[in-house]
């Protein structure tokens, strides 16, 4: 059984001293911090605040346990596809006349934007697979050849050309094949910069983005895809930031499985490198803002008015775990945070009493007078 967080006499006059900088009374904010940290719905969450400005530790709770991380995981596999592939990357997507009359050959980079899904590719204008095949042919009957594509795209594709009443042989190739068989261009595609991608991956914390960057950004630096292979990848790049990595551990790129592992002090390390450095600047502006943007857009207006536009976060969430991590201003200072609630009962009543919760908390930040 885990125990609760119980401030000491000494614990008290400290966390005092360290709100003393605040705009909001400092026996308040102590007193109602810990209240919620210790509070059923959290279920004693793993939590670490603190000001960058002096790496003050505001409160903590367990910083150095490993816990579900959920999507917040997002935080870490972003951080890895732009310091490995880059932010300036674009994917291009052709196809290529053969020799054979109405064969053609699809070659790819392994676009994580490209879509099957003409509602996707509207809605987001994300980059159009069937889009090709129809420059290339109006022809019921063809031949697929491809090299770099996912494998995803390439099913959903499948389903598009039945739907179309299109007869399709289509047969996967080597990059080397792909290239000899390729004999004339005819039309490509083209994703955003990767910088952009992951902006809307966070936003709207997508999954299937999340975990294919996840995947590319592994095999760019030499590793497989198997979890061993992420977390090898994920690792590099956390020490090669300097952040701490005890006990980190994932099976994805996007926090769904319950077996990945990070602790609060890992993502707040990992924040404070983002804030500075210029080449992670898209993961803290795809960041969304709490009671205005993207998966925050909902939040804080009811829980805690008076933090609207002062929290820049990931949420996440799986079964047992409810979590949040980012920064949150008082008007004056930003401090950044993480909050792990992976002992929460799975269900929606626990779920939303537990994101109430974490709002409340990280309103007795903000001050009510900014």
């Amino acid at each position: 059984m885990r125990r609760s967080l119980k401030p000491t006499r000494l614990f008290v006059v400290i966390s005092a001293l360290l709100f003393s900088h605040l705009s909001i009374a400092p026996a308040h904010a102590l007193h109602t911090l810990n209240d919620y940290l210790t509070s059923k719905p959290l279920a004693n969450p793993g939590f670490l605040l603190i000001d960058p400005s002096s790496d003050k530790v505001i409160s903590e709770n367990q910083p150095d346990q490993p816990r579900v991380p959920a999507s917040v995981l997002k935080l870490v596999s972003t951080t890895a596809a732009l310091k490995i592939i880059g932010g300036d990357k674009r994917y291009i997507t052709s196809i290529w006349s053969t020799s054979e009359k109405n064969s053609f050959v699809l070659r790819g980079e392994f676009d994580p934007w490209l879509t099957s899904n003409i509602y996707s590719a509207k809605k987001n204008k994300q980059a159009y697979l069937p889009s090709l095949i129809s420059k290339a042919t109006k022809s019921k009957s063809i031949k697929l050849y491809y090299y770099g594509i996912i494998d995803k795209d390439i099913d959903e594709l499948k389903k598009y050309l039945r739907s179309h009443r299109i007869k399709a042989s289509i047969t996967k190739l080597d990059s080397a094949s792909a290239s000899d068989k390729s004999k004339s261009q005819i039309g490509t595609v083209t994703s955003p910069p990767l910088s952009e991608i992951v902006k809307f991956t966070l936003l709207w914390s997508d999954n299937t983005l999340a975990d294919r960057m996840a995947r590319q950004a592994a095999l760019k630096a030499g590793n497989d895809t198997t979890p061993e292979g992420l977390t090898k990848t994920f690792e590099a790049v956390l020490k090669e930031l300097g952040v701490e990595t005890k006990d980190f551990s994932v099976a994805d790129g996007n926090g769904l499985s319950k077996d990945d592992r990070v602790t609060p002090r890992t993502l707040v390390q990992l924040l404070q490198k983002i804030r500075h450095d210029s080449a992670l600047q898209p993961i803290y502006e795809g960041l969304p803002v709490g009671g205005l943007t993207g998966t925050l857009k909902n939040r804080f207006t009811d829980t805690a008015p008076n933090a609207v536009g002062h929290v820049h976060a990931k949420t996440g969430w799986i079964n047992h775990s409810v979590t949040m991590a980012g920064f949150v201003d008082d008007g004056k200072t930003e401090y950044i945070f993480a909050i792990l609630a992976d002992g929460i009962t799975p269900s929606w009543k626990s779920r939303k009493a537990a994101r109430e919760t974490m709002d409340k908390l990280l309103g007795t930040i903000v001050s009510e007078n900014h």
